[in-house]
């Protein structure tokens, strides 16, 4: 809730940015690493929390996992950074940047965020890492080692894109008809990178989207629940859960039509186990009425609407970017203190995956 972090010195600067890249490493870790050490019984508490893809990953060992690690996390930093340099942002402010994309964490050095700088370079390259940090780091380091199981052969990782696309031109289209901006590319430009930055849970901003018109904020509330795929840095419910209830939908119509037909629902053509889809849409339900709950309680210290729903989704998603007083353009700073507390029990909710953080209190969890 820092009103000014323009103020701040650069030490202070590097050291905010640094901590989330450093948390987005601890999050791949946990994914990769920590969670296969847990043994069955735990592992069975967390695979609310993980798809099917994000699991296949844990036939990694530690010298591949470092290499996803170095290659893909370190990698893609050392590109951006190269590639904002060359944009015009000074080396200190383009290693800041390209930690804030790549952790999908969205600390700027500049108050207006990525919009102060007014540069269509800039925005292009934070936008493609943006997406491109919002995708499972292991299909990503198996589509650069030239490995079958890539990019392009995932299904989840083609919902994320192409909704990514629909959303944008969704958001673009309605910008242009509304005369918010004056050409179609115009509203391309801030209409795309607004949703990736919240799909991807970054939380960067070129422009102040809570003037925006109605139907481009609600496309925009919509990817700030969705969020990215599993196995990345982002938050959300993410795309393996919508995908795998979209799936989950159009089996049980079938059904209601032919009762007696057996219908498998498969992600990635791997058929799911019916516990899996239950976690999923348990997960899905849970997170919704957990969103119900805060933006009653945060509309009960005289938020409006809009405000108390977009805070809690956002920091359920940890995308940092709402509407209304919390909008793209606003800041924390100003809200009550007894607020902020709440978006930060939220927030802890929404990175831990919500059972993830209320494992820790129960007992039998440990033994």
């Amino acid at each position: 809730s820092l009103s000014n972090v323009e103020a701040l010195p650069r030490g202070l600067l590097f050291w905010r940015a640094s901590t989330h890249w450093l948390g987005g490493v601890g999050v791949v870790m946990f994914v990769l690493v920590v969670l296969p050490s847990m043994g069955s019984t735990k592992m069975r508490l967390s695979s609310v929390e993980l798809s099917s893809m994000a699991k296949d990953n844990f036939r990694y060992r530690t010298q591949k996992i470092l290499q996803i690690l170095l290659v893909v996390y370190v990698g893609l930093t050392l590109v951006e950074t190269v590639l904002l340099r060359m944009a015009g942002m000074s080396w200190f402010e383009a290693v800041c940047n390209s930690f804030s994309t790549i952790a999908t964490g969205g600390f700027c050095t500049r108050n207006a965020s990525i919009a102060a700088y007014g540069s269509l370079w800039i925005e292009m390259i934070v936008v493609f890492f943006m997406a491109v940090s919002g995708l499972h780091f292991g299909l990503i380091f198996a589509t650069l080692t030239g490995k079958s199981n890539n990019i392009f052969r995932s299904e989840i990782s083609r919902y994320y894109v192409l909704s990514l696309l629909f959303g944008g031109l969704i958001v673009s289209v309605s910008l242009w008809a509304s005369d918010m901006y004056p050409t179609f590319a115009s509203s391309m430009r801030y209409g795309f990178f607004q949703v990736v930055s919240v799909s991807s849970t970054t939380g960067f901003a070129t422009a102040d989207s809570s003037v925006w018109t109605p139907l481009a904020i609600m496309v925009l509330t919509l990817f700030t629940m969705q969020c990215a795929c599993a196995g990345s840095t982002a938050g959300g419910i993410k795309c393996d859960r919508v995908l795998l209830a979209f799936k989950t939908i159009r089996a049980m119509m079938i059904r209601r039509q032919h009762p007696n037909a057996v219908i498998r629902v498969k992600l990635n053509g791997v058929i799911q186990e019916q516990s899996v889809v239950d976690m999923a849409m348990l997960f899905i339900v849970f997170y919704l009425m957990l969103l119900a709950l805060g933006t009653i309680v945060v509309a009960a210290f005289g938020m409006d609407l809009e405000t108390s729903f977009s805070m809690t989704a956002s920091c359920m998603a940890n995308a940092g970017t709402g509407f209304g007083k919390a909008g793209s353009m606003s800041n924390y700073h100003d809200f009550p203190g007894a607020i902020k507390y709440i978006c930060t029990v939220f927030m802890l909710l929404g990175r831990l995956e919500i059972f993830g953080l209320l494992q820790l209190f129960v007992t039998n969890w440990w033994k």
